[in-house]
């Protein structure tokens, strides 16, 4: 079911810029002075894609692990995990998994969610590909390298509990519960840099609210349209440099990737799904 994206827009689709098919988180700060309990589960970044490659298709979530008591952590570890079936997500309500708990766990369809990359990330700010990136059971290279600055976590320690807490209030007050069910987004094009693309026909991007935010979001590139916005991608970006981007989408909307992140693509690995 469509909803209005007025109501839904901001959110949803910093979510789906920050997960982006086969994206590797690879830079990631924390919290100053904070030590996770173990692994720490990234809020609500859990996403679904089909690319046409099974190396790639199915459900993402992402963990963390570091201690930045004495600065930061030369021995930071951020977790991939996939789960090989499409739109099997983890049984999180509105009440996300604890970060330990995600290891292995079932999906909502079946399958298991399994390590697919890990990267350590040894310097602040933003590395990318030149981190070390150590893949999983045969995994291929990530698509994208994502730098992600500033997050939510999720952890059994009380500190980030009681920031969650705080987050969760403001966005219950955003939703007001005036969005349930599904809907769906339309892509309509992209800035990537200071260059604007406007793809032919529009991609759409599903969600599912639980009423409090959007979950379970899903996206299918196999298509014709996935096709164009990855070889506009392709066309418009150089392969491993990061660069800024805006989504556009029907109705006047832009979203631009949350302040704090950057991206940088693969070419080669991207090029290998067209």
């Amino acid at each position: 079911m469509k909803r209005s994206m007025e109501l839904v827009g901001i959110l949803l689709l910093a979510l789906a810029a920050v997960a982006t098919t086969g994206c590797a988180i690879t830079d990631f700060e924390g919290f100053p002075g904070h030590q996770t309990s173990a692994e720490s589960k990234l809020w609500a970044q859990e996403i679904s894609f089909l690319v046409g490659d099974p190396a790639y298709d199915g459900t993402y979530a992402y963990t963390v692990k570091y201690d930045n008591r004495n600065g930061h952590d030369v021995n930071m570890r951020i977790f991939t995990y996939r789960n090989p079936v499409d739109s099997s997500f983890s049984r999180d309500g509105q009440i996300d998994r604890d970060g330990d708990d995600v290891q292995g766990r079932k999906g909502i369809l079946g399958g298991k969610f399994l390590p697919q990359w890990t990267v350590t990330d040894p310097a602040a700010d933003c590395q990318f590909f030149a981190n070390n990136i150590q893949s999983h059971g045969g995994a291929p290279e990530p698509l994208v390298a994502l730098c992600a600055t500033t997050n939510e976590e999720i952890d059994r320690d009380l500190e980030l509990q009681t920031s969650f807490s705080s987050l969760g209030d403001m966005v219950n007050q955003l939703w007001s519960g005036a969005v349930t069910g599904g809907f769906t987004a339309e892509l309509t094009g992209l800035r990537l840099g200071n260059t604007t693309i406007n793809l032919s026909q529009p991609l759409s991007i599903g969600a599912r609210s639980n009423g409090v935010r959007p979950t379970r979001i899903t996206v299918d590139l196999r298509g014709a349209a996935g096709h164009e916005l990855i070889q506009s991608i392709l066309n418009n970006t150089v392969d491993g440099a990061p660069v800024s981007v805006r989504l556009n989408f029907a109705g006047g909307m832009t979203i631009d990737l949350p302040n704090g992140m950057k991206a940088a693509f693969n070419h080669d690995a991207l090029g290998g799904l067209l």
